[in-house]
């Protein structure tokens, strides 16, 4: 219910369009079957604003796999607030010593200016980046970076929040968050190239289709003005919620962490685990997440906190909430519900 940026429903038809193929290997040597994905590639990017596409898996392999590719030819900085699988890549990577981490900014939750000169310093000719960091759902500003750096970066929850795509050299979109099964994704480049990442790679029958469709879905949505676009719940929970802690006598105990973009909010409870609440609530139907540790079912911390230089107890009071496809008139029963929880759990603690 809170959690759909990061956890939308799977579109059962989209993804039964994806495995309807006959056979494992499409024909290949066929002309017509290599026209038809030809052909459904260049109506995705158009979509994209890209040049070309290709399958990209959003798994630890591939992440590896990207990073080592990008390694031999430039100098890169990685936002360790990235996708978890990449962060994941990055510690496993032989190449950890020669990548320059970026982290955002502990008092604006975003990677800085400082922080991106400070790469350009250091030689880094390469940016990857999300547009988004993970759990804390702050914006990056990427209009800063340098014409001459090549600029990779996850535009994944642009097109749920209706924001507009930033300008990218490659740029990567995860399947996941458009309701595509786990771990389908795009790599998408404005060049007729991928900038020394290997051209060999698999195709896959009616992907380029699928995507295209999900994102066609996203944006009839707004051009037909259901509820994700009407209006900014998040401000409104959040101080619907305080006034139903305060009532139970928990004052100044909850607050956002950051600032982040319409319709999503890093909340913060004091004093509790914030899986104990989300298990908690399981049972009335509310479904939260305190970031992708959670979502992938790891019982740990958000790994962007913690690098961020949070303690463990801090990290542990997050939930990445996000407040789309919900009804306004149902934020007052979910306040209500959440504080009523909160308060149980405080008083078992």
């Amino acid at each position: 219910m809170l959690d759909r940026l990061q956890n939308p429903p799977l579109n059962v038809a989209l993804n039964q369009s994806l495995i309807q193929a006959k056979s494992v290997n499409y024909q290949a040597i066929t002309p017509t079957q290599s026209q038809k994905i030809a052909q459904e590639n260049a109506e995705l990017c158009e979509v994209l604003g890209a040049k070309i596409a290709r399958p990209f898996s959003f798994s630890l392999e591939s992440f590896y796999f990207l990073l080592g590719n990008l390694c031999k030819y430039y100098h890169v900085a990685l936002a360790l607030s990235s996708h978890n699988m990449l962060y994941a890549a990055y510690l496993q990577s032989p190449n950890k010593d020669e990548i320059f981490p970026l982290l955002p900014d502990f008092a604006s939750g975003s990677i800085t200016q400082d922080s991106i000169d400070e790469a350009l310093d250091w030689g880094a000719d390469c940016f990857i980046m999300p547009l988004l960091n993970e759990d804390i759902l702050t914006l990056n500003s990427l209009e800063s970076l340098p014409m001459r750096v090549l600029k990779v970066v996850d535009v994944s929850y642009a097109f749920a929040l209706n924001l507009p795509l930033p300008k990218a050299d490659i740029m990567l979109l995860n399947g996941e968050n458009l309701g595509l099964l786990r771990p389908f994704g795009i790599l998408a480049s404005n060049a007729q190239d991928f900038y020394g990442i290997s051209s060999v790679y698999l195709e896959i029958q009616n992907l380029y289709a699928v995507f295209r469709q999900a994102i066609i879905a996203q944006q009839e949505k707004k051009k037909t003005g259901q509820s994700r676009f009407q209006n900014d719940l998040s401000r409104v929970f959040l101080d619907t919620l305080r006034v139903n802690l305060e009532k139970l006598g928990f004052n100044e105990c909850c607050y956002a962490f950051y600032q982040s973009p319409e319709n999503t909010l890093p909340l913060g409870l004091k004093g509790i685990k914030a899986r104990n609440l989300i298990q908690s609530l399981l049972f009335d139907g509310i479904h939260l997440i305190n970031g992708q540790e959670c979502l992938f079912g790891f019982a740990s911390p958000s790994f962007v906190l913690r690098q961020m230089g949070y303690s463990e107890e801090q990290s542990r009071e997050l939930l990445s909430l996000s407040f789309l496809d919900i009804a306004p008139s149902l934020i007052s029963q979910i306040a209500q519900k959440i504080a009523m929880k909160y308060s149980q759990l405080r008083s078992l603690g």
